[in-house]
């Protein structure tokens, strides 16, 4: 991957619109492993770049041994070029089969910027980068609630995050604007403190409304202008960008928002 790639995850009720738009797509993001009763997989396999982005192992805690035997065997099947993982701490009730949540809360708390985190997420890190053979992105989640406790900014801490642990960077822009907004900061210049020289993929997708959280929220949406700006901007201070991906993983989402926000992306990028 020499060039910037553009892309979107692998949504299976979109498999027959994505291979009908391949000349738009160049690699795919996967959260979830494919079923088995997956038809279109084969085909998908074959003609896109794979990105994993399924769950891995939840850093806050030691990876068990069969979490490290699955990510490795899931950096095998997709010849993955990198692997990404969410920044989290809350536990999530595992499947025992194969130690994935079956529910999961983190993205409406808050990552604890703090050092003994710090050094949990460091350790844990390097082992499981070790483990695959690849290197690991993480992907902050966004700041819902703001907690009022001492700890360092979420600049300061991705900056030493990626320092001392060796890991890259997946910057989502839409994760970004939710952590500014609550944070009370000007997006554009909360985003330009980020560890930025370590970013290796950027991730985009539309907000909408949300009447849960009464607030804007991620959405399965083409993304607007402003994202799309802040994107720009970001790529321009990531000289180690490899690739832009449509952030939108949901059953909800539409082939025409697919082909949309990917029009997008390369009007803007390509």
């Amino acid at each position: 991957m020499t060039r910037l790639t553009l892309g979107a995850f692998y949504n299976p009720h979109l498999a027959e619109a994505i291979l009908a738009n391949a000349d738009q797509i160049d690699h795919l993001a996967l959260a979830d492993a494919p079923l088995p009763r997956d038809q279109w997989w084969s085909q998908i396999s074959h003609r896109f770049i794979l990105l994993a982005h399924d769950y891995l192992g939840q850093l806050s805690e030691p990876l068990s041994r069969r979490q490290l035997d699955r990510a490795r065997a899931l950096m095998e099947r997709y010849r993955s070029p990198w692997a990404a993982e969410h920044l989290q701490r809350i536990h999530p009730t595992p499947d025992q089969a194969n130690d994935k949540p079956d529910i999961s809360l983190d993205y409406v708390f808050p990552p604890l910027y703090t050092e003994d985190l710090l050094r949990d997420y460091v350790r844990n890190i390097r082992v499981l980068q070790d483990n695959v053979g690849v290197p690991l992105a993480i992907e902050p989640i966004p700041t819902f609630f703001h907690i009022d406790i001492p700890q360092m900014s979420e600049a300061e801490f991705l900056h030493r995050l990626c320092e001392e642990s060796g890991c890259w960077l997946l910057l989502d822009i839409p994760h970004a604007v939710l952590s500014a907004y609550t944070y009370g900061r000007d997006p554009a210049s909360f985003m330009l403190e980020l560890p930025l020289h370590r970013v290796i993929e950027i991730h985009v997708a539309g907000l909408a409304f949300n009447a849960d959280l009464k607030r804007p929220w991620i959405a399965p949406v083409a993304p607007d202008k402003n994202i799309l700006d802040l994107a720009e901007l970001a790529a321009a201070h990531a000289p180690q960008l490899k690739a832009l991906t449509f952030d939108a993983f949901s059953p909800t989402l539409r082939p025409d928002t697919l082909r949309k926000a990917m029009q997008l992306l390369r009007e803007r990028f390509a």
